[in-house]
């Protein structure tokens, strides 16, 4: 403060106008800020010092310091799929801080964030609201992903855990033979983004039978509640996992899987009491013998796409997400009025749409903006749409899926019908060839219980998308135009940075 002071005494810089009153300003300065001094002993004392900083004085669990400053691979697709399970996933990981509530896990009497007894873990008595906050559905997770990561099974354990992660690691960080590297190869061979959408669609497959059982994952398993049963879900789901990724099967008969899943845990799969350390044999046997029940269940499957039917956990995500950035999504009930006498299709409101994707693709470059029909944003439209179609609504977090199967079957005789008239409609709008085929290869149906909505998702190009020879951005739900004098600072932000070198 002195030397900016200082600077302005002699004229090199101009105060700019809202001076604040000199007595406000010797209170700031006299402000006593709180430091604390360390010292600097290498990077791995400073990662360290990092890891432990937190806020209230609240002491970090195991997992959360071992998540702290971890960058692999690994890491992020822990981190990443715990929050999508949880729902407190956001489109991108800077987030601002009045947008943190919305996704927060609180309290069921509070009415903002999630409801720490709505979340998947707590829901089937999993693991308990206490585990939940100390990060162990991560641990839970980081031992799925490290099982079906790497080729030999592991056994898992606190200690494993912190070699996955490279905290407190045996091995010099970094080295080859260590377990976090191995995994992490073994990542790059598969590829992230698809252990990510294998395990996603094993989950979602899971909950859609667990939701036919009409009971929670813990009173299916056993005849009498078990606390903490997180190692017999790992069971379960490995199990499922070699069924339907490893030997690309599906689902035939979910009937008999719900009466061999019935009291599995009494039954079936055979667990040393106790907690500590858990043998990748025993593991392996107890999945083996699930797998072995559960066989004749599935059928080789005609696809080989991992994420052919459900979408549930990547559509609870977009709903979220939605509520930290505003700008890459849009919902609709649908596309007729909510009225009894005029309601025939509304083509102003389905163009609107079109260009309002094409706003969103104008966003930044790799931008993916969704806007998706069967989903209200508040219980006013949902009301409507049941006063009207004589339907109920399924409630998410804040939203209300309403589906387009009413409004299909009103006006269109079926959704394939309706599905088709979109498509059709989408090429004539006054979009590029680029942007047609885009939206129309990513249009989809997606079932959400027993509601189905449509996704309309565009990605963004290498250079600026235009509607009707304009061009159009979007400032959270406004759309803008943007004037000629501003096109080059448009164009900019796709223009991608020269590699040229002056030598």
């Amino acid at each position: 403060m002195a030397d900016t002071k200082l600077l302005k005494d002699k004229g090199i810089i101009i105060q700019k106008v809202g001076v604040l009153d000199r007595e406000l300003c010797a209170k700031i300065v006299r402000y006593q800020m709180p430091l604390s001094v360390f010292q600097e002993a290498g990077n791995s004392h400073i990662d360290e010092v990092f890891r432990r900083l937190n806020s209230g004085g609240r002491h970090l669990s195991k997992q959360e310091l071992r998540q702290a400053g971890a960058v692999s691979k690994f890491a992020s697709i822990v981190r990443k799929l715990a929050s999508n399970i949880r729902g407190d996933s956001s489109a991108s990981d800077v987030l601002d801080l009045n947008s943190m509530k919305n996704i927060s896990i609180t309290n069921k009497h509070l009415d903002y964030g999630i409801a720490v007894e709505d979340i998947f873990w707590v829901k089937h008595n999993i693991i308990t609201k206490e585990d939940l906050r100390q990060s162990k559905d991560e641990e839970v997770i980081a031992d799925i992903v490290a099982w079906i990561s790497i080729d030999k099974g592991i056994r898992s354990s606190s200690d494993m855990l912190n070699q996955l992660y490279g905290y407190e690691e045996h091995d010099p960080l970094g080295s080859e033979s260590s377990l976090a590297a191995q995994v992490e190869i073994q990542i790059q061979k598969i590829n992230e983004e698809i252990i990510s959408q294998n395990i996603q669609f094993v989950l979602d497959t899971l909950i859609d039978i667990i939701k036919t059982s009409g009971k929670t994952f813990n009173s299916l398993l056993f005849e009498n509640q078990q606390a903490k049963i997180a190692r017999y879900f790992q069971v379960v789901f490995l199990a499922f996992y070699k069924l339907l990724i490893e030997e690309a099967m599906e689902v035939v008969d979910k009937r008999s899987i719900l009466e061999n899943l019935d009291r599995a845990g009494d039954k079936t799969i055979k667990l040393a009491a106790g907690g500590g350390n858990w043998s990748a044999r025993e593991k392996q046997t107890q999945i083996n013998a699930l797998y072995g029940v559960l066989i004749n269940c599935f059928k080789k499957s005609e696809t080989n796409d991992p994420a052919r039917n459900q979408w549930i956990t990547r559509f609870e995500n977009i709903l979220m997400q939605s509520s930290t950035e505003q700008t890459l999504y849009d919902f609709k009930v649908g596309l007729h009025a909510l009225t009894e006498t005029q309601n025939e299709f509304n083509q102003e409101t389905f163009s609107k749409i079109i260009k309002t994707l094409i706003a969103m693709a104008n966003t930044l470059p790799g931008a993916t903006g969704y806007c998706i029909l069967g989903v209200a944003e508040n219980k006013a439209s949902a009301d409507r749409f049941k006063e009207v179609y004589k339907a109920d609504f399924v409630r998410y977090a804040s939203f209300y899926v309403t589906g387009i199967n009413a409004e299909a079957a009103a006006y269109h005789d079926n959704i394939d019908k309706y599905f088709i008239k979109l498509t059709q409609l989408i090429k004539n709008e006054p979009i590029s060839e680029r942007d047609k085929d885009n939206i129309s290869r990513n249009i989809a149906t997606v079932n959400y219980f027993d509601k189905t909505v449509i996704i309309l998702k565009i990605e963004s190009g290498e250079i600026p998308s235009v509607y009707n020879d304009k061009y159009y951005v979007r400032h959270g739900s406004n759309i803008s135009i943007v004037e000629p004098a501003n096109f080059s600072e448009l164009f900019q932000r796709f223009q991608k940075p020269s590699n040229n070198k002056i030598s």
